[in-house]
């Protein structure tokens, strides 16, 4: 990379810092080739044989740098030997992998847990140095604290249909692509739950596990249950067997938004009205809670019956109905509505069958097929109120949750 360049990308080296980088390969080519590029950079750089292991015996002796490239060899399960790793790096630190297992699942995990980049062996230079400098020149990470945790909106349907889950999805997808926060997108419906159908997404099945087991709930536990849409969208959801019988461990769901609300902007939660009770430690979490209802009587009898029982349980909750399909004509209409809830309503989405139709049939979101259309616009107004117009900047390093906890 020529010095314009250098300059251009807001990288400018200092030979002082050459210990700011450490290298360990897996093979001596792979040696030769990091080598060459470090001496580019950060000329005093040594890298070290021995790989992953070699990493972390060097870090739990004392050593420490801000970049850190690590050999994986042909492991395909790193994710246990990289946790040991976690635990040696200072914060902030910026780790790039390499390896031989070409897998999109596997480069997914690794990103989910922190991991800068992940290269397949064998290494291209140039391909290694941008990776390096885009590492290097990434703001300074903004570490979750207690007073500045991810935002939990709870998304409830008064009715089924009423369109909770249609909301919650598209929901988080403008967050994700329009706010562009790290975002989660729960759906908290383990066995018929459609939230991972909305986006074309074929569950894992580890939610399920999750939620029977939260004693078990761990960074590497929740990302085996994790998927990706896009760069800042994570959906956890599950088609559990239908011979099972739904189980939610003690505390599972305040443990679950616990762990996401650290490692994101927004978490997106569409819990099923069935769920209130018994998880009312939930709204302990929730910046927000959304009802969602159509308007009916028996709409507006149980959006009263939620409001009620959540205020009950967290007397300050914040609570926003959302009036969804609503048509021009027939039916109550929304001053009815409000005076049946004792309050008002904070939006209405209009009907718009050929869009959301079209969008199902697609598999994608209609905020994304359909993005000028009254419904969308709705959407987009709830959203920003929900979640502010300006991002976040939250990034971390390696196990930036972990080293949270560890402070």
């Amino acid at each position: 990379m020529s010095a314009a360049a250098q300059r251009k990308s807001g990288f400018e080296r200092d030979p002082a810092d050459g210990e700011q980088l450490a290298a360990f390969a897996g093979d001596a080519t792979t040696q030769q080739v990091i080598e060459e590029v470090a001496r580019r950079h950060w000329p005093a750089t040594t890298v070290h044989l021995g790989g992953l292991d070699a990493a972390i015996n060097n870090l739990a002796a004392g050593a420490s740098s801000k970049l850190l490239i690590v050999d994986l060899g042909d492991n395909d399960d790193p994710l246990p030997a990289l946790t040991r790793l976690a635990d040696h790096c200072e914060p902030g630190t910026e780790v790039i992998a390499l390896g031989t297992v070409n897998e999109v699942e596997l480069f997914r995990q690794l990103l989910t847990l922190g991991v800068a980049d992940y290269l397949v062996k064998p290494l291209v230079p140039e391909v290694l140095e941008e990776a390096l400098l885009a590492a290097a020149t990434r703001p300074s990470a903004v570490m979750p604290t207690e007073e500045q945790p991810g935002e939990v909106v709870l998304v409830i349907g008064a009715r089924g249909g009423a369109g909770a889950t249609t909301l919650a999805v598209n929901a988080a997808w403008l967050t994700a692509d329009e706010k562009t926060k790290r975002t989660a997108l729960v759906d908290l419906d383990l066995q018929f739950g459609t939230a991972a159908l909305a986006l074309d997404l074929v569950p894992v099945g580890g939610l399920a596990e999750v939620m029977r087991y939260p004693e078990r709930l761990d960074r590497l536990f929740l990302a085996s249950a994790t998927l990706s849409k896009g760069d800042r969208l994570s959906v956890l959801a599950s088609e559990d067997d239908l011979s099972r019988e739904p189980g939610f461990g003690r505390g599972a769901v305040s443990n679950l938004l616990e762990q996401l609300r650290g490692n994101h902007d927004v978490v997106w939660v569409d819990l099923p009205r069935h769920l209130m009770n018994g998880h009312e430690d939930a709204l302990q979490h929730a910046t927000r809670v959304i009802v969602v209802s159509d308007l009916s009587l028996a709409g507006m009898r149980d959006t009263l019956r939620l409001m009620v029982h959540c205020r009950q349980a967290v007397p300050e909750v914040s609570i926003s109905v959302v009036l969804d399909r609503v048509a021009k004509r027939g039916g109550l209409t929304v001053k009815q509505f409000e005076k049946g809830i004792e309050s008002k309503v904070a939006f209405t989405l209009p009907e718009d069958a050929a869009h959301t139709t079209t969008a199902a049939v697609d598999g994608k979101p209609v905020a994304e097929t359909a993005k000028r259309a009254p419904l969308v616009a709705a959407m987009r107004a709830l959203v920003t109120d929900v979640v502010g117009a300006e991002p976040k900047k939250r990034s971390g390093g390696l196990f930036s949750l972990r080293l949270k906890k560890a402070a």
